[in-house]
């Protein structure tokens, strides 16, 4: 219990600062695929306890200008919903894509789904869903997520089917020189 008090007081502190506007993006070019698997070490054991799959594929060569700490806390976060809404023997997918103009990291799981009612409202503040009551959680990670992800001029978009599974959608431009 003093985990979850100091996840969600260290989550409030950094959506404070989002929201202040004093939040330090630091951007460097990041290899995208170094940083998928430092989400996927971090959540390894856990996957290994609840005998769970975590997934990673992608051009090993791609790179994003980024700030490698708070982006990777931003896919930690949907990584972590993705792992409380699956079951033992289920799979959380990361991939990752460059196109032209964007770099695009995409997580799936094929866990429970989000319930249609819900889909519009997951990333507000303390939104909890009235059909997750089994799963813990503040209901802070995925706004804290979006915030990041935005902060980096990136776009998230989700889709879901009931008992299918979930994918989250990730786009971050890519900028030219003109």
């Amino acid at each position: 219990e003093l985990d979850r008090i100091e996840t969600l007081i260290q989550n409030l502190l950094k959506i404070t600062k989002l929201d202040a506007g004093t939040m330090v993006i630091e951007k460097n070019i990041e290899n995208v695929p170094d940083m998928m698997e430092c989400v996927r070490k971090h959540f390894a054991f856990r996957a290994e306890q609840e005998e769970k799959e975590i997934s990673l594929t992608g051009d090993d060569t791609i790179t994003l200008l980024c700030d490698r700490d708070w982006l990777t806390e931003a896919i930690d976060n949907i990584v972590k919903n993705a792992l409380d809404h699956t079951k033992k023997g289920d799979c959380v997918y990361v991939e990752w894509k460059q196109f032209a103009s964007v770099v695009q990291i995409v997580i799936k799981d094929n866990g429970y789904g989000i319930h249609p009612e819900d889909l519009y409202h997951i990333f507000k503040r303390f939104y909890r869903s009235k059909f997750s009551k089994d799963i813990q959680g503040i209901g802070l990670g995925l706004p804290l997520a979006k915030s990041i992800i935005e902060a980096h001029n990136g776009t998230v978009e989700v889709d879901s089917e009931l008992g299918m599974g979930t994918t989250f959608v990730i786009n971050f431009l890519i900028p030219t020189k003109l």
